[in-house]
């Protein structure tokens, strides 16, 4: 009787899959970092309650929310070419959306989708602060942007660690649809090795421990940061 799980094909589809890894950490961090500029400067402003801007934001958050993390990587992966491609043909300036990589597409629908999940992040942490620590930093002089930096944005942080790891653990297992789009990352690298082989099962156990493995890594980076932030907090009790 043949032995149900090769044991031997699966180290060397570990090693063989160890190439897509890079793939997918990069699309996840560089995503993450990007979403968390829109979703920080979305909070910021509805928070402020900035005219047209801040209605710009809702409409940003209903829509994020609302579409799914493919359909949001189709929409952009196909219309943003076509945008491009009228405003050549309007202005007559060339965008060179022909040679855009897949890759910027996948970054782009990532980031745009999980933006809007941050947006509320970061609005709940913020709000989480005392408003009295604002009106102490203004009365001191202050401007409001240094005083969100300086006692605002680091209480909140640490508020919104714990919700931001769970977002990114997310956004890497959300990595695994880009193949659609031709970005080969890890389960696509699966995807077309378990095809040329036919060991279907052999090959997702792999990459599920692969993920599990990113998952636990950053995991335990995420704790790390969250205690670093609660010196913060130490020290505004103090």
């Amino acid at each position: 009787m043949n032995n149900i799980l090769e044991f031997s094909f699966m180290w060397d589809t570990f090693i063989h899959l160890l190439q897509f890894i890079p793939v997918t950490l990069f699309l996840a961090i560089i995503s993450m970092i990007l979403a968390s500029i829109i979703g920080l400067a979305s909070a910021i402003v509805q928070l402020r309650n900035i005219p047209i801007l801040k209605q710009i934001a809702t409409v940003y958050l209903l829509i994020g929310r609302a579409v799914p993390t493919m359909v949001m990587l189709y929409i952009v992966y196909f219309g943003l070419p076509l945008l491009l491609l009228v405003f050549t043909d309007k202005t007559g300036i060339d965008t060179g959306y022909q040679h855009i990589p897949p890759m910027v597409f996948a970054i782009a629908g990532l980031t745009v989708h999980t933006g809007a999940y941050l947006t509320e992040i970061f609005r709940a942490a913020i709000l989480s602060i005392d408003k009295g620590q604002m009106e102490a930093a203004l009365s001191v002089g202050m401007t409001w942007f240094q005083g969100f930096y300086r006692i605002i944005f680091r209480q909140a942080a640490l508020v919104a660690v714990p919700l931001l790891a769970n977002q990114f653990l997310g956004l890497i297992k959300s990595t695994s649809i880009v193949f659609t789009i031709t970005v080969i990352e890890l389960l696509g690298g699966a995807k077309i090795a378990s095809v040329e082989t036919y060991r279907y099962l052999e090959t997702y156990l792999v990459v599920a421990i692969m993920y599990w493995s990113i998952s636990i890594v950053f995991e335990k980076l995420f704790l790390l940061a969250e205690q670093k932030l609660g010196i913060f907090k130490k020290e505004a009790n103090i």
